[in-house]
């Protein structure tokens, strides 16, 4: 509900007319109306009266644009979040070390069968460290935001 609602809603509770109000106010009818139709705002001095005369708060008169701001903003945060979680998966899958496990993985099954050359097999294992190590690093820069 916007400011002038509130007011229209506010001055038919009270069974004003536009010209009652705006007496009471010391403005013009047309300024209410405007007020109303959302094409103008009272000022910081018309807000306080407008306050004192229907007893309400002015954050109860002013809170919805604020808190539509926030809306807007908790939504902007939350597609950010919902980016960055993408961007990192990505990263993550594009990145050599899941492949650096896949191929050590795959290279070792085959190397078990036959356990001819021990060097490939330790310097597949020392691959896959490697690549541990890595994959390690992206996921602490992911959490630390680095």
């Amino acid at each position: 509900m916007t400011v002038g609602e509130k007011l229209l809603k506010l001055r038919k509770e009270h069974d004003l007319t536009q010209e009652q109000f705006a007496e009471l106010l010391k403005v013009s009818r047309q300024s209410v109306s405007k007020w109303e139709l959302g094409t103008a705002y009272p000022d910081t001095e018309k807000l306080l009266r407008i306050s004192k005369l229907f007893q309400c708060s002015l954050d109860y008169l002013l809170k919805d644009e604020v808190e539509q701001m926030d809306i807007t903003i908790a939504a902007a945060n939350e597609e950010a979040r919902i980016n960055k979680i993408r961007a990192g998966v990505l990263t993550y899958l594009s990145f050599p070390p899941i492949f650096g496990w896949i191929i050590g993985i795959v290279s070792l099954k085959f190397q078990k069968d036959c356990m001819k050359n021990k060097v490939q097999i330790v310097i597949t294992i020392a691959g896959m460290l490697i690549s541990l190590l890595l994959t390690g690093l992206i996921i602490a820069g992911f959490l630390f935001e680095l």
